[in-house]
C-alpha cells in the first residue's frame, strides 16, 4: 500500500527571545537621548563660556567674537578636549550597583580600589590640563600679563622652572582631583532612579544661577586649599628635599630659588593676577563639567517606552524582565507599571492579549511571575542580611571524602599484635632489677600517694589573690618534642620580616611620639575629623539594606496592577493560580521591611531615652549629647525616607488587591501567617 502524506508536523514551541534580542531599540533611544540632548547643550554651555570668558580676542566686541570663525573653532576644540572626555567617562563607567559603603572613607577605600576610579582621575586631570594649554595658546597676551614662560629668564640660573606656570598646571589638576572626590561621595557614578524627574531641561536651565554659584564656591574653596598645601610644601616639604643627596642633584638646577623669598602663605596676597586667573580657569572648567553631568542626571533615568514600536509588544516587555541590566530592568518596569495602571482601552487589550497568551512555554505571565517574584526574593534575603554579601554555599566535599572512605575501606577485624604466649620465667635477680627500672607496683603506689597529696591539696582553701595569679590547666600549653629542636636553646628562631609591616609599626611609633608634641585644639579636631570619616551613617546603612528599592517599588506596583486587572480582563483563569504566592511574597516582604523600619526607629529612642540616664554634667558633655541625639534624628528620618519607598508600595498593592477581590480571596489557600496579615486590609 502506499504511503498516506499528510500535512500536519509537530511543531516546536518558539522560546521567549531573551532581552539582548528585544530590547535592542532602548539602546538606541538612549544613545539618541545622549546624543541629541545631554552633547548638544553640554556643548552650547561650554561656547558660551568660552566666547564670553576665556577667548583669546578679548580686545573685540562680543558681535565680533561672535562673527569670528576663529572663536568659534578654538571654543569647539575646548569643548571637545574639555568636556566631551567627562561625558564619555561618565557613560563608559555608569554602574547599577551601589557601593554598600556606610562611611565617607569607606565610600573613598570602595571607589580607589576600582580601576574605573583611576581612568575617571586620568580623564578629569588630562582634560583640565588641555583646557589650560589651549587658553595659553590661544591668548598670547596672557604669557606677557602674567609671565607663564617654562622658564624664568636668568643668565646665572638658565634652568629654573616659572613657579607661575607651576601654579596653574597644579592648581588645575587639584581641581581635577577634587572634583573627582567629589563625584565619588555623591556617588554620581552609580545610576540613580528618578521616578519624579522632569522630562525637560527647562529645570536645569532655571538652576543654572544656584548651579553656579555652588561650583564657584566649591572652586573658591578648594583654591584656597591648595594655597595652603603649596605653601607648607614651599617651607616643609620642599627644603627636606633639597637636602638629600641624590635628589638634591635633580631639584636644586630647576627649583632652589623655591625655599628663597617670604613666608609663603601671604604669597597669594602679592600675586592677585595670577590667583584670579587660577580662580577663572577652575571655576569655568568645574561648571562645564557640573552642568554636563546634571544633564546625565537629569536625561538618562527619564522612562523610555519602547515595546509599542515592535511587531509584538507584549513579548518585547515580558522579555526585558529576564534582563541582567538592571538599568534596563528599570525602564521595562517603568513601562509595564504605566501599560498596568493605564485605564484606556488600547491598555486593556493589551493586558488581556498578555494574560491569554499561550504561544510560548512558558508563557508571557508565568515569565513575567517568576522573574518579578525572583527578583524580589533577592531584595529580600538582601535586607534580611541587613546588605550583607550573601554567604557562600556549603561545602561537601568533606562529607562526600568521609562516605567514600568509608565505602572505599570497610570495617575489619583488629589484629593482635601482642604476644599472646606464656613468657618465659625470670630469675630472682632479674624481678629485683625490673623492679627498680620500670613500672613495677612500687613505682604504681608511689604514683598512688602523689595524686593523693594533689587532691587533698586542692581541698585546702586557696585565698582568692593567689587563685588569680596560678596559672590555670588551660593557660599551660604542652610543648611537644618534635616542635623544639635540640639546639633550641642556643640558636634564636628565623623569621621572615615583612617590610610593610616594618614601616607601618614605624610609622605608628612615630606618630605616638609626634602626638604629645601637637597642641590639645589640633587633637580634638583630628578626633572629631576622624569619627567623621570613619562613622557608619544609619541612612547609608538602609540604602545597602535595601539597594533596588525603586527597582522593587515598581515591580511591586506593577505585579499588584496586573493582579487587580485580571478579575475583570483574565479569560482563562492564569493569574488567578498565581495570586496565592504572589500574596505571600508581598506579605513576607512586608513584615521584613517594618521590622527593619523598627529597627531603624529604636535606634533613636535608644539614645533619646538614654537622655535622663546620661552622666549629669555640664556644658561640652550635654553639647556633644545634644548634637548626637540631632544628628541621629536626621539620620534616622533619612533612613525612614528611603524605607518608605518599598513599605509604601508593598502597602498600596496588597489593599489594591484585597480591597478587589474581597470575599473571592477566601478561595485561595495561603498560609496562616500570611491569611493573619492579610485580615488587616479588610
Amino acid at each position: 500500500m502506499a504511503t498516506i502524506s499528510s500535512t500536519i508536523s509537530t511543531r516546536p514551541t518558539p522560546p521567549i527571545p531573551p532581552a539582548s534580542q528585544a530590547h535592542e531599540p532602548l539602546k538606541r533611544d538612549l544613545a539618541h537621548r545622549l546624543k541629541h540632548t545631554i552633547l548638544a547643550h553640554s556643548s552650547a554651555c561650554s561656547l558660551a563660556f568660552y566666547i564670553l570668558f576665556l577667548s583669546g580676542d578679548g580686545d573685540l566686541s562680543l558681535p565680533s567674537r561672535l562673527l569670528s570663525p576663529h572663536t568659534w573653532l578654538v571654543a569647539s576644540l575646548a569643548w571637545t578636549v574639555g568636556v566631551l572626555p567627562v561625558v564619555v567617562l561618565r557613560k563608559a563607567i555608569l554602574s547599577a550597583d551601589a557601593t554598600g559603603a556606610t562611611s565617607p572613607a569607606r565610600t573613598m577605600a570602595v571607589a580607589l580600589s576600582k580601576p574605573s576610579t583611576r581612568r575617571a582621575l586620568a580623564v578629569y586631570t588630562v582634560s583640565a590640563l588641555f583646557l589650560l594649554a589651549l587658553h595659553m595658546y590661544d591668548a598670547p597676551t596672557l604669557k606677557e600679563s602674567v609671565h607663564l614662560s617654562l622658564f624664568v629668564k636668568s643668565r646665572k640660573h638658565p634652568f629654573y622652572l616659572n613657579g607661575r606656570l607651576i601654579f596653574l598646571v597644579m592648581a588645575q589638576a587639584w581641581f581635577a582631583l577634587c572634583f573627582a572626590v567629589r563625584n565619588i561621595m555623591l556617588e554620581r557614578f552609580v545610576f540613580r532612579w528618578s521616578r519624579n524627574a522632569s522630562s525637560n531641561t527647562t529645570s536645569v536651565y532655571l538652576n543654572l544661577p544656584i548651579l553656579f554659584m555652588t561650583i564657584g564656591l566649591f572652586t573658591l574653596l578648594s583654591l584656597t586649599a591648595y594655597n595652603v598645601i603649596v605653601g607648607l610644601t614651599r617651607m616643609i616639604v620642599l627644603p627636606i628635599l633639597i637636602r638629600i643627596p641624590v635628589i638634591s642633584a635633580i631639584l636644586r638646577p630647576l627649583a632652589a630659588h623655591f625655599v628663597r623669598g617670604p613666608w609663603t602663605l601671604i604669597l597669594p596676597l602679592r600675586h592677585h593676577s595670577l590667583e584670579f586667573r587660577a580662580f577663572v580657569l577652575g571655576w569655568i572648567t568645574l561648571a562645564n563639567w557640573e552642568f554636563a553631568e546634571t544633564l546625565f542626571d537629569v536625561h538618562i533615568p527619564q522612562p523610555i517606552y519602547v515595546s509599542h514600536t515592535t511587531a509584538d509588544p507584549n513579548v518585547t516587555l515580558v522579555s526585558g524582565t529576564t534582563s541582567s541590566n538592571l538599568v534596563f530592568l528599570h525602564f521595562t518596569y517603568a513601562e509595564l507599571r504605566n501599560i498596568a495602571t493605564d485605564s484606556n482601552p488600547s491598555s486593556s487589550t493589551r493586558r488581556t492579549a498578555l494574560f491569554s497568551d499561550q504561544k510560548f512555554i512558558p508563557s508571557l505571565w508565568s515569565t513575567l511571575t517568576r522573574a518579578s517574584l525572583l527578583r524580589l526574593g533577592e531584595d529580600y534575603q538582601t535586607l534580611l542580611r541587613r546588605g550583607a554579601p550573601a554567604p557562600p554555599p556549603p561545602t561537601t566535599t568533606a562529607t562526600t571524602a568521609a562516605v567514600t572512605s568509608k565505602l572505599s575501606n570497610p570495617p575489619s577485624t583488629p589484629i593482635l599484635r601482642q604476644p599472646i604466649c606464656k613468657p618465659p620465667q625470670q630469675s630472682p635477680l632479674s624481678r629485683i632489677l625490673n623492679t627498680f627500672a620500670s613500672d613495677s607496683d612500687l613505682s604504681k603506689a608511689t604514683n598512688e600517694v602523689v595524686a593523693e597529696v594533689e587532691s587533698a591539696a586542692r581541698d585546702v582553701h586557696v585565698p582568692e589573690l593567689f587563685r588569680s595569679v596560678a596559672p590555670s590547666p588551660a593557660s599551660v600549653v604542652p610543648i611537644s618534642s618534635s616542635a623544639v629542636p635540640p639546639s633550641s636553646a642556643t640558636q634564636k628562631p628565623s623569621a621572615i620580616v615583612d617590610p610593610r609591616a616594618l614601616v607601618a609599626r614605624a610609622v605608628h611609633a612615630w606618630g605616638g611620639s609626634m602626638v604629645q608634641y601637637i597642641p590639645p585644639q589640633i587633637r580634638l579636631l583630628s578626633a572629631d575629623l576622624y569619627q567623621w570619616a570613619t562613622r557608619e551613617r544609619i541612612h547609608k546603612c538602609a540604602e545597602k539594606a535595601l539597594p533596588h528599592r525603586d527597582l522593587d517599588a515598581l515591580i511591586i506596583e506593577s505585579l499588584s496592577a496586573l493582579v487587580c486587572a485580571s478579575l475583570t480582563e483574565d479569560r482563562y483563569g492564569t493569574v488567578q493560580r498565581d495570586i496565592p504566592r504572589i500574596l505571600e511574597a508581598l506579605v513576607s516582604f512586608l513584615v521584613a521591611v517594618e521590622e527593619y523600619k523598627e529597627e531603624v526607629r529604636g535606634m533613636y529612642m535608644a539614645l533619646a531615652g538614654g537622655n535622663a540616664n546620661a552622666v549629669a554634667g555640664a556644658g561640652m558633655q550635654e553639647e556633644v549629647f545634644t548634637q548626637e541625639q540631632e544628628r541621629t534624628h536626621a539620620e534616622v528620618a533619612k533612613a525612614t525616607e528611603i524605607i518608605d519607598i518599598v513599605e509604601d508600595a508593598l502597602k498600596t498593592g496588597i489593599s489594591d488587591i484585597v480591597r478587589t477581590f474581597g470575599d473571592k480571596l477566601s478561595a485561595f489557600r495561603v498560609p496562616q501567617k500570611t491569611a493573619k496579615r492579610l485580615q488587616l486590609f479588610f
